[in-house]
């Protein structure tokens, strides 16, 4: 089942309404709520891997450069694969994220169209580097709680 839309979030437009729901540009975002947040506003979390690509490139533009590629060979990834991909190669995957969060910086957002002509909002998040992981970091509290 599909979330509600992000014209549910207060806000006058779409960086208002990402803001309003815990998603600011430049500020770091735990993948689990990333992904929470994905499923209830109905939004395409795309986590990067190369801080470069990320930051100079349009995601739209990098569908179509890496139509060609494997979904697990390209820099990028849709979190939700990201996590079952995760789970499915270790059962603790899920658990150690909330003991050590993952946090994703969030690079931009916007939307892009479908093949089918159908619109899509995505948050563009940038996967942090091994050298920047703090495991001593308490987990923050769950964000996207706009009821």
């Amino acid at each position: 089942m599909a979330g509600k839309s992000i014209d549910y979030a207060k806000g006058k437009n779409l960086e208002e309404k990402l803001e309003k729901i815990g998603a600011v540009k430049g500020k770091e975002c735990n993948v689990l709520d990333l992904n929470r947040l994905s499923k209830k506003y109905d939004l395409e979390v795309v986590l990067y891997f190369e801080k470069e690509l990320a930051e100079n490139s349009t995601y739209e533009k990098d569908l179509a450069d890496f139509a060609g590629d494997d979904e697990f060979g390209r820099p990028f990834i849709a979190a939700s694969r990201f996590l079952e991909f995760g789970k499915e190669n270790d059962p603790t995957f899920e658990q150690r994220l909330k003991e050590f969060p993952l946090m994703i910086k969030i690079i931009d957002y916007g939307e892009i169209t479908s093949e089918e002509g159908s619109k899509k909002i995505y948050v563009k998040g940038l996967m942090p580097f091994l050298d920047e992981f703090d495991v001593d970091k308490e987990p923050g509290p769950f964000i996207g709680d706009v009821s």
